[in-house]
């Protein structure tokens, strides 16, 4: 099998750290609390520093000194807690990367997580769990360079003019991003709503609620990336695809775009 192969033939394949694997468990336990996860947190010294950078930060900090995991609890709630954690969680486990500048692959990915998370309030679904999707969703393209980044090298340029990445990547690996994603997602032992959302998301339906906001999060991304008016974005607009989701496509641009007014914080990411 094309994945088993994948997965065999690369060197150095990344390890989430214990506190995300774990972090994975509460999104859905009822009985999951803020003290639980807290303590988790500061088990992990790299997670609690980046944490705390972050916290701090102009995005979330809001001019106030968090000083502990405890303190980032209270001022910044458990859902901003878990936000934190993932995004630090998963930029840690992947060092250098042959051919992947690591700022602009992740500040994309930080972008598509946070505007997720954005759309899934919108349709009334766990934000969190979105996020997580967001920051996991590319993360396929990652491993295809680790197997073999000359051949991804080749693939950006041609996408670059034009092509599609999916289409190039099943013709020269068989497999695509998405489906290495999933299998990492599976092998992570990550929720299964994460592993089909990431597996799905260049095709949701009606039945996959978090591929379809991955869909919508990574379609504005782009759009309002290359500077697209309001009134290109909502006129190209997916809209059969994105349907079921129930969403305002105006309040949603609107929250969007004040989103992307604020500094990304990837620097505070990338950090060790």
């Amino acid at each position: 099998m094309a994945l088993d192969k994948i997965f065999e033939q690369t060197q150095n394949l990344p390890n989430i750290p214990k506190v995300v694997q774990e972090l994975m468990d509460h999104f859905n336990d009822p009985d999951s609390n803020a003290d639980v996860i807290s303590k988790k947190v500061q088990m992990d010294q790299v997670i609690s520093a980046k944490v705390l950078r972050l916290g701090n930060s102009a995005r979330y900090g809001a001019g106030r000194k968090i000083a502990s995991i405890d303190s980032a609890v209270v001022m910044l709630g458990l859902d901003a807690l878990k936000t934190l954690v993932v995004a630090s969680g998963v930029t840690g486990a992947f060092k250098s990367i042959p051919g992947v500048d690591k700022k602009v692959f992740w500040r994309n990915t930080f972008m598509v997580a946070n505007i997720a998370k954005l759309v899934a309030k919108r349709a009334k679904v766990d934000p969190e769990i979105a996020f997580t999707c967001g920051m996991f969703h590319n993360i396929g393209e990652l491993l295809l360079c680790l197997h073999d980044s000359d051949k991804c090298k080749k693939i950006n340029e041609l996408v670059a003019s034009g092509a599609k990445r999916i289409d190039l990547q099943e013709n020269q690996f068989t497999v695509n991003y998405c489906q290495v994603g999933a299998e990492l997602a599976k092998r992570w032992k990550f929720p299964e709503e994460i592993q089909d959302a990431i597996l799905l998301q260049e095709t949701p339906d009606e039945n996959t609620t978090y591929a379809t906001i991955l869909y919508l999060a990574k379609y504005l991304n782009n759009a309002i990336s290359l500077g697209k008016s309001q009134e290109e974005v909502l006129s190209d607009f997916p809209i059969k695809v994105v349907k079921p989701l129930g969403v305002d496509l105006v309040a949603l641009f609107e929250d969007v775009l004040e989103m992307m007014q604020q500094n990304d914080d990837i620097d505070e990411l990338l950090k060790d």
